[in-house]
């Protein structure tokens, strides 16, 4: 159940076409522009419910769905609905329709308004909620809301208006087949026998292309022929009880019905044959059952006394076989061991015991039960049941894991304790002040050589050793004497010193330039390592205080998982008692089926008895 609805909503949110009934009327999916959004409907696609209606409910508070907001409103009612979260997903869809949502979202909103109610079996707010419903141009969602609206007017009473909306409404070829059943049934229901008989008399005359119209088929004519049997038209009945698969899964109560269809003719030769069938079936449904009781009669009808005693002597052997089994499966019910291992059966939190154990193998009781464990409200008590159990273990976990949190919280507290002086000392050095001096520095520097206009102001290191090397040289060579050699000395001496001034006066302009580039550079850098002491001092005072904070969320936070822990388990308790309640309601009917039938036996083999004694006696000269 749980799976084609969530299948349904995330065709009804994207808009993808195919066997799903669309909501929305579009032919291409949206395009997920929010991250999160994608992340959650990527945890959807996985089928991992539970993390995608967390994240989503985390995604919606921090607001970081801009794009999605009424995609996101109306998933998380979806998600909340499939988790049986009735009045939580009411809510959610009521506040999509104060909003100002467009037309394809209201329709949804109110479409899953309608199933919300119809499940909980409030018709009349199901109806209402149809009746807003406009301007639909799908036509399968159409037929579907045409059924549902038509079951609602048969559980009111109002089968003649069932019968009559069904009729007006125009179906796509793969939902007509529904349409006329549900239509049968209300006009057999308000009285309109004939023309009922003749809708389900088409339907289960023609042919199927699917498994499930087949069984809509078998199910028609199983109906009319029961139909006509307690209207005493046998012959008539066996034509459609002889419609019925022999593979189907309504072969048996067709076998018995074929059976009595002739018995009530008086034919009960032919009669056997379809219960002396049964009696070969190692089932342990109604019909075998009876036909235990059956087949001893017809013997009995026909005069075989004998074979009537010993078909009356093994149904009783064989009820009261079923009589011990049924009691060991009500002990197993009330220890908890059905219970037990149906969820061991479970594949996952989204999964069903139907997927993984159909046949019930190693569960007691559970050939008696399959009707009830496949019935919806077992299986929606089920799924409630594994979910607070999954909860439950979830918050165990967490719970458990809440130490953790101490102990990071000790342990960054320990590293505060170890690291804080250290720092403390280095903000205490000003680092980031002497960064900020030192450039200011460079910059005043910078300033006075503009103002100065002395390109020896600019020269770099070695140019300036160079400079000082060739003023010492000259200085020397001007206290020697004059002559040709050292003239000649002191003309180069000036010459280079001339080429070095010359190419430092033409750099001049672009140093300055350069230098004042790096000094505005390096001036964001200073800026930023001031505002990162700051902040590292900020932290460093407000630490102790976050450990304080921290200590009282984790406290919070233990407290609320101390306080949902026993509602999860009453609650659990609460499902766990319907489950039994359910499964050991159908055993006890069972237990006193089996009574009822072993009684009968009893009595008819002891008038058989009789009736051979004084046969016998007849019989004697």
């Amino acid at each position: 159940m749980r799976r084609a609805l969530l299948r349904l909503l995330l065709t009804a949110l994207l808009g993808i076409s195919g066997s799903g009934f669309c909501l929305a009327a579009k032919k291409k999916p949206q395009q997920v522009q929010d991250l999160h959004y994608g992340e959650v409907l990527f945890q959807f696609y996985r089928e991992d419910y539970f993390t995608a209606i967390t994240h989503l409910m985390a995604a919606r508070q921090r607001q970081q769905l801009p794009h999605h907001a009424a995609e996101a409103e109306l998933l998380l009612g979806g998600l909340q609905l499939s988790y049986g979260m009735h009045r939580e997903a009411q809510k959610q869809f009521e506040g999509i329709l104060d909003t100002q949502a467009d037309r394809d979202t209201r329709n949804r909103v109110w479409y899953y308004l309608a199933r919300i109610a119809y499940q909980r079996g409030l018709y009349e707010d199901a109806r209402n909620a149809i009746r807003n419903i406009e301007a639909l141009r799908d036509e399968r969602l159409r037929a579907e809301l045409a059924v549902m609206s038509a079951n609602i007017r048969m559980a009111l009473g109002e089968n003649a208006e069932a019968a009559a909306e069904l009729a007006n409404t125009e179906a796509p070829e793969e939902w007509r087949e529904y349409l006329r059943i549900n239509r049968g049934i209300a006009l057999l229901r308000a009285g309109d026998i004939e023309q009922g008989r003749a809708i389900l008399d088409r339907l289960g005359a023609g042919d199927a292309d699917s498994e499930e119209l087949r069984a809509l088929r078998d199910r028609a004519n199983l109906g009319l022929g029961y139909q006509l049997l307690k209207a005493g038209k046998g012959e008539e009945a066996r034509t459609y009880l002889e419609r019925v698969r022999l593979k189907g899964p309504f072969m048996r109560a067709a076998l018995l019905g074929a059976g009595w269809a002739d018995a009530g003719r008086g034919d009960y030769r032919r009669a056997l044959t379809p219960w002396l069938a049964l009696l070969d079936r190692t089932s342990y449904d109604p019909p075998v059952q009876e036909a235990h009781l059956a087949v001893p009669y017809a013997f009995a009808r026909l005069g075989d006394q004998q074979r009537a005693i010993h078909f009356y002597e093994q149904a009783i052997s064989y009820f009261d076989n079923q009589q011990q089994e049924i009691e060991h499966a009500i002990e197993s019910v009330q220890s908890g061991l059905m219970l037990k291992l149906l969820t061991q059966a479970d594949t996952g939190i989204s999964g069903g015991w139907l997927h993984a154990n159909p046949t019930l193998e190693g569960i007691p009781a559970g050939r008696y039960l399959v009707d009830v464990l496949s019935g919806h409200d077992f299986q929606e008590t089920l799924k409630d049941y594994r979910d607070l159990g999954y909860l439950e273990n979830l918050l165990e976990e967490r719970l458990a894991s809440i130490e953790l949190y101490h102990d990071m919280v000790d342990t960054r507290r320990l590293a505060y304790e170890k690291n804080a002086p250290r720092i403390r000392e280095r903000l205490q050095r000003e680092e980031a002040a002497e960064l900020r001096r030192q450039w200011q520095a460079c910059r005043n520097k910078l300033q006075a050589a503009r103002n100065s206009g002395d390109p020896m102001d600019l020269a770099t290191r070695k140019e300036q050793q160079q400079w000082h090397k060739l003023s010492g040289l000259r200085d020397r060579l001007a206290k020697l004497p004059s002559n040709a050699r050292f003239d000649a000395l002191k003309d180069k001496a000036r010459w280079l010193q001339g080429i070095l001034y010359w190419q430092i006066q033409a750099d001049y302009r672009q140093r300055l330039w350069n230098i004042d580039k790096q000094l505005r550079a390096i001036e964001g850098a200073v800026d930023e390592a001031r505002k990162r002491h700051a902040r590292v001092r900020a932290a460093l005072d407000g630490v102790r205080a976050g450990f304080d904070g921290y200590e009282a969320r984790i406290e919070a936070l233990r407290q609320r998982i101390l306080a949902l822990l026993p509602a999860i388990r009453q609650a659990r308790g609460g499902t766990s008692s319907h489950l039994q309640r359910l499964a050991l309601n159908e055993l006890e009917n069972r237990r006193q089926r089996l009574v009822s039938y072993r009684s009968q036996a009893r009595y008819a083999l002891a008038r058989n008895y009789d009736l051979l004694t004084r046969q016998h006696l007849e019989n004697q000269p």
